[in-house]
């Protein structure tokens, strides 16, 4: 009678670790890809700007699908939190990210990649601008050397927001005769002829009065035409 509760308890205890273990494996998985971290940029409902949410994807690209994750922190009933604390998401990428451009953490603006291994658990799809994007728990990321990676191509196939870090201005109302500068100095040259009329594209903040933009163009993968320049802050609203 021992024996066979001994050897039921040993059996009981087996099956305990083995779907325990099994579980473990079915709810995560390890990818390798490009990890990416932005800024989401975010405003009020009067169209003022707010502190922008820093926020994470990874881009496959060893898989069959080569599928792009939309990375949370933590699931509750009203959904995914997908977004980060920030102190602990710059001191993640400070430890992880070989390349970041200075203006990242500067500006809170724009976008890094690092290539390396994510493990990720608990996947869903979540319908969002007619499309369906994969929503994946964050467990753990292990960077490597791997830098043959085009950051463009691998946008263009995330889905409906291929740049969600893109901040758009316009020119206020009342400022009017506003030009384009090859300089951030008042006294520079200006790059076009005409004031500008159309909206403007954001490629990097050069300080608390300067941004450097480019000409809206819906053609162009980024948005950008070829004409950039200097504009005064204090010239421009924010408009997405």
């Amino acid at each position: 009678m021992k024996k066979i509760t001994l050897l039921i308890t040993v059996l009981v205890s087996l099956c305990t670790i083995f779907f325990g273990a099994s579980a473990f494996a079915t709810t995560q998985k390890n990818i390798t890809g490009v990890l990416q971290a932005y800024w989401f940029p975010q405003w009020s409902d009067e169209g003022k700007p707010r502190p922008p949410l820093v926020m994470m994807r990874f881009f496959e690209t060893d898989g069959k699908d080569n599928r792009t994750y939309f990375l949370y922190d933590t699931k509750g009933k009203s959904g995914v939190k997908d977004y980060f604390k920030v102190k602990e998401a710059e001191n993640f990428i400070k430890s992880n990210f070989k390349n970041t451009p200075e203006e990242f953490f500067k500006f809170k603006e724009g976008h890094t990649e690092q290539h390396g291994m994510l493990v990720i658990s608990d996947e869903l799809v979540i319908a969002e601008c007619d499309s369906k994007k994969n929503y994946a728990k964050f467990d753990s990321f292990k960077p490597d050397s791997e830098s043959d990676f085009d950051i463009k191509k691998l946008e263009l196939k995330s889905g409906c927001d291929p740049e969600p870090y893109a901040v758009m201005f316009t020119i206020k109302d009342g400022h009017e005769n506003v030009y384009l500068k090859s300089k951030p100095d008042e006294k520079s040259d200006v790059v076009t002829d005409k004031p500008v009329s159309q909206p403007l594209v954001r490629i990097k903040t050069i300080d608390d009065k300067w941004v450097y933009v480019s000409l809206y163009d819906a053609s162009q993968p980024n948005s950008q035409s070829a004409t950039k320049g200097y504009v005064k802050m204090e010239n421009l609203d924010m408009v997405n």
